[in-house]
Parts: structure tokens; sequence; C-alpha cells
């Protein structure tokens, strides 16, 4: 995937998950059903990044830099969080569970850990953010102004400049 795919599946997602973090934003449907769309674009997210997460489980008891370290337990602890206010907001659903005929009657423990999960699924969205943004505005840098190859000089064009000298 290139990097200006890349780019726009995160910028996509980082706006997405912004609009679903706040029902009162949306509308409690709009915000279940966006989440539910949140699921394909994050597993691919996944799959894209998974060389470089598997690279640094292996290599994190050697010697590495302090920033992949901190990286890697952020992008974990970010996973786990995330996957935890997906599946609390199932159970929590609404619109969701209605739309298939579920009723659905959580204790308060659901809403609270759904609560706790999506703040700290955005907290841990806006480190992830931080310890990457080189990265997504060299990107962005390069879709603004993008870098002419320079051009190559065949024999006959050096020689015709050599002559002109």
């Amino acid at each position: 995937m290139s990097a200006r795919s890349r780019l726009m599946l995160d910028v996509g997602l980082f706006a997405a998950l912004l609009a679903a973090n706040n029902p009162a934003w949306t509308g409690l449907s709009v915000h279940e059903w966006l989440s539910i769309a949140l699921i394909t674009p994050l597993l691919v997210h996944l799959i894209v990044n998974w060389e470089w997460a598997v690279r640094t489980v292996v290599s994190f008891a050697n010697r590495v830099r302090n920033v992949s370290r901190v990286n890697l337990i952020v992008d974990s602890l970010l996973f786990f969080s995330t996957v935890t206010v997906m599946l609390s907001g199932l159970v929590v659903s609404r619109s969701i569970a209605g739309a298939f005929g579920i009723a659905t009657a959580p204790s308060i423990i659901w809403y609270a850990l759904h609560s706790v999960s999506a703040d700290a699924t955005i907290l841990l969205l806006l480190v992830h953010l931080g310890l990457h943004w080189r990265w997504v505005f060299r990107t962005a840098g390069r879709l603004v102004s993008p870098r002419t190859a320079p051009q190559r000089r065949t024999l006959p064009a050096l020689a015709t400049a050599a002559r002109q000298r």
C-alpha cells in the first residue's frame, strides 16, 4: 500500500473515530453504525502495519530504541482499548441490536466500560499520532508538493552540455 493510501486511510480513521467518539455529535444510531463501519478500515490498518509490529515485538528485548518500545506499548494498549470499546459497544447497542431483533438490557458496568475504553482509545490515539507525527507531516508534505525526480542525462546530452561550455 502506498504512503499516500496509508495516510488517507489513517486520516479517515482518525476523523471517523473522533466523530464516533461522542454520540451527542452524531446521534446514537449514526454513532453505532459508524463504529461498526470502522471495523474493516481498522483491520486494514493493522494488516498494513503488521510487519512493523511483528518486527518490533521480535526485537523488543534487544537494543531497540526507547521510542519503538513506547510505540509498541501504546499501540498494544490502543488495540486493547479499541477492541474493548467495540465489544462493549455491541453489548450496550440499541440501534444495531434492534435492527437484528435482539433485545438487550446491559448493566451499568457495560456502559461504564464502554465510556472508559472510549476515552482511553481517544487518548491513546492522540499519543499514537504524536509518536508518528514526523511520518504524517512528511507524507502529507509529499502529497502537497511532490518532488520531481531529477532528470537523467544521457551521454549525448552530456556531450552537448560539455561542448557548450
